[in-house]
C-alpha cells in the first residue's frame, strides 16, 4: 500500500502549455548579409506548432500524444494522420516543436492549392513537416534561450525522415542563399537572430522574411528516377541545391 501511494505521489513531467502563439516575423523588400542572423529558405506555408507528449499512463511504448496547432490555435492533427509519426521521430518525453506545413510538387516548389484542399480535410498529395525551431523539451521552456542554442537542441531532439524535415540554415550570407532561393523558385529567406529569444505571439524584427524574386525555372528541374518519392524528398533534394552550410 505505501508503494503504491509513493508511486501516484511521484512527481511526474511538467505538462506543456495548452498552447502557444507563433513567433511572427517583419517583411522586408531587399536580402542583406548579417553576421548576427542565421538564413533559411522558407516555403511560406502553414505555419504549425506540434505539440508531442508522452502519456505518463500508457504502457511503454505507446500513449505519445500530438497536437498540431496552426496560428489560430485549431488542432490540424485530425486532418493530417499522415504526420501522426511526428511524435515517433523526437527524441524526447514532450517537445514543441515550431515548422510549416507543406505540399509540394516534384521538383520541390510549394503547392498552395493543394495544401489549402489538404488543410479543408479533402484529400491530395502528402503533407511535408518543415521543423525549423524547439520552443520546450520534456517540460522545460526554452522561449528564453538564444535561437542558436535552440537550434543546436533541435538538432539532437529530432530525428529527420519521411515527412519530417529539419531545416537547415547558413550564417550570415542572407544574399547568396536569397539569390539560389528565387533561382529555385521557393518562397523567400527567413533571417533569423541568432541571439534572440523565441517571443510568442509578437511580430518582431529580430525574425525578417525577405520575398524571393520572380522565380527562374532551375535547369531539367528535379524530375526523374533519382527523385526520392518520400513526401519530403523534393524538398531534401532542393536543399541539397542551396548554399547551406547547417548540417
Amino acid at each position: 500500500m505505501t508503494d503504491q501511494l509513493s508511486l501516484r505521489l511521484e512527481p511526474g513531467l511538467p505538462r506543456l502549455p495548452i498552447s502557444i502563439r507563433p513567433m511572427l516575423a517583419r517583411s522586408v523588400e531587399a536580402p542583406f548579409d548579417s553576421a548576427d542572423h542565421l538564413f533559411e529558405p522558407s516555403w511560406a506555408g502553414e505555419r504549425a506548432l506540434a505539440f508531442v507528449e508522452l502519456d505518463e499512463e500508457a504502457p511503454p511504448g505507446e500513449g505519445r500524444d500530438l497536437r498540431l496547432l496552426d496560428e489560430r490555435g485549431r488542432n490540424l492533427a485530425s486532418v493530417a494522420p499522415d504526420l501522426v509519426s511526428i511524435a515517433s521521430h523526437v527524441l524526447a518525453r514532450s517537445a514543441v516543436l515550431d515548422g510549416e506545413l507543406v505540399v509540394v510538387d516534384r521538383s520541390g516548389r510549394a503547392d498552395p492549392r493543394a495544401l489549402a484542399h489538404r488543410l479543408d480535410g479533402a484529400a491530395g498529395p502528402p503533407l511535408a513537416y518543415l521543423v525549423f525551431d524547439l520552443l520546450y523539451l520534456d517540460g522545460r521552456s526554452l522561449l528564453g534561450e538564444p535561437l542558436e542554442r535552440r537550434r543546436q537542441t533541435l538538432r539532437r531532439v529530432l530525428r529527420p525522415g519521411g515527412a519530417i524535415v529539419s531545416v537547415p540554415a547558413i550564417a550570415s550570407e542572407g544574399r547568396a542563399l536569397h539569390a539560389a532561393v528565387t533561382a529555385q523558385g521557393i518562397a523567400g529567406v527567413m533571417a533569423r537572430h541568432r541571439r534572440g529569444p523565441y517571443l510568442p505571439g509578437v511580430r518582431s524584427g529580430l525574425w525578417r522574411f525577405v520575398p524571393s524574386g520572380p522565380a527562374v525555372s532551375a535547369e531539367g528541374g528535379l524530375e526523374g528516377p533519382d527523385v526520392d518519392t518520400t513526401p519530403a524528398g523534393p524538398v531534401l533534394a532542393l536543399i541539397s541545391r542551396l548554399p547551406l552550410d547547417e548540417s
